[in-house]
C-alpha cells in the first residue's frame, strides 16, 4: 500500500507524526507527490553529506591499511569500491554519465582486485588502476562544478558538495602523481621515510594523494617534491587548478546566497 504526502493530513507536533505513523497498515510506504518515497527523498537531499562521509573514511583507513593482514586488506579494497560506487550514485544523474561512468569505474575496480589476487600483474594493474581512477574522478569533478554553476538556490548539501568536489580533484591529480611515479620514478625526489614505504600499494596511494592535497592548497611540506618536467607540469597546473576553484566556487556559492535573500526581501522583482 503508498500513501502520498497530498493524502495526509497536515501534522504539526511530533506526537501527531508518531501517531500518524502508528495507524499506517504494515507494508505502507510514504510517497511525495512526484510518487518519490520519503526516505529516497531526504537520502537525496543528502547525497554529498553521505559522500563526504565515504571519503573521509576511505583517507583514514588507506595509511593504517599497510599494517594489516592479508584477509583484512580485503576490507580496504572493498572501501575503496564503496567510495568509487558512491561517487557513482551520488554525482551522476543523467543516464548518459551514469553509462560513461561505469565504462570508467569497472577497469578500476577490476585491476584494484588484479592487483590483489595476482601477484605477476601488480605493477600492469596498478597502471591500468590510477589511468581509469585518474579519467573517472576527473569526469566527477567536472559534472560537480557544471551542477552547482547551474543551482538556482544554496543549500547545505551544496556547500558540502563544493568540498566533495575539492577533494576529489586531490584524488584524481594523486592518482596522475602516482601513474608518472610507475612510469618515470625518479620523477619525485622523496625523503628516505617515505620513499621506503612507496613499494607499498596502499601507502603509495596515500603518500601521492597526501602530496597532491598539498600541491591543491599551495602547502607544500617539501617531503615530496616533482623534479621530473612532466611532474612538474602537473604540479603547477593543480596549483592554478586548486586557487581558481577556491576563488570561482566560493564566488558562486555566495552569489547564490546573496540572490536568495534578495528574492526573499523582494518577492515582486521575479
Amino acid at each position: 500500500m503508498v500513501l502520498r504526502n497530498r493524502d495526509i493530513p497536515l501534522v504539526t507536533s511530533l506526537s501527531g507524526f508518531r501517531a500518524l505513523n502508528l495507524a499506517l497498515p504494515p507494508g505502507c510506504i510514504i510517497k511525495d507527490a512526484q510518487g518519490e518515497p520519503c526516505a529516497m527523498r531526504g537520502v537525496r537531499e543528502r547525497k554529498y553529506l553521505l559522500l563526504l562521509a565515504a571519503l573521509l573514511v576511505a583517507a583514514v583507513m588507506e595509511p593504517l591499511v599497510a599494517d594489516w593482514s592479508e584477509h583484512t586488506r580485503i576490507i580496504a579494497a572493498v572501501t575503496v569500491s564503496i567510495v568509487n560506487l558512491s561517487v557513482l550514485l551520488v554525482v551522476f544523474g543523467q543516464r548518459w554519465q551514469r553509462w560513461l561512468a561505469v565504462f570508467l569505474l569497472a577497469p578500476a575496480l577490476a585491476s584494484n582486485i588484479v592487483h590483489e589476487a595476482l601477484s605477476n600483474w601488480t605493477e600492469i594493474a596498478a597502471i591500468v588502476y590510477h589511468c581509469f581512477a585518474f579519467v573517472f574522478l576527473g569526469f566527477a569533478v567536472a559534472v560537480i562544478l557544471k551542477r552547482i554553476f547551474h543551482q538556482e538556490t544554496i543549500r547545505t548539501d551544496t556547500v558540502i558538495g563544493a568540498l566533495c568536489g575539492y577533494l576529489l580533484a586531490a584524488g584524481t591529480w594523486g592518482n596522475a602523481y602516482a601513474l608518472i611515479h610507475l612510469l618515470r620514478p625518479d620523477s619525485f625526489w622523496v625523503t628516505d621515510g617515505i620513499a621506503e614505504r612507496l613499494g607499498d600499494w596502499y601507502l603509495r596511494r596515500f603518500f601521492f594523494g597526501y602530496f597532491s592535497v598539498t600541491t591543491l592548497t599551495s602547502l607544500g611540506y617539501g617531503d615530496i617534491t616533482p623534479i621530473g618536467t612532466l611532474a612538474l607540469s602537473l604540479s603547477w597546473l593543480e596549483v592554478v587548478f586548486g586557487q581558481f576553484y577556491i576563488a570561482v566556487v566560493v564566488a558562486q556559492l555566495v552569489g547564490l546566497r546573496l540572490a536568495e535573500l534578495l528574492r526573499r526581501e523582494r518577492p515582486d522583482s521575479e
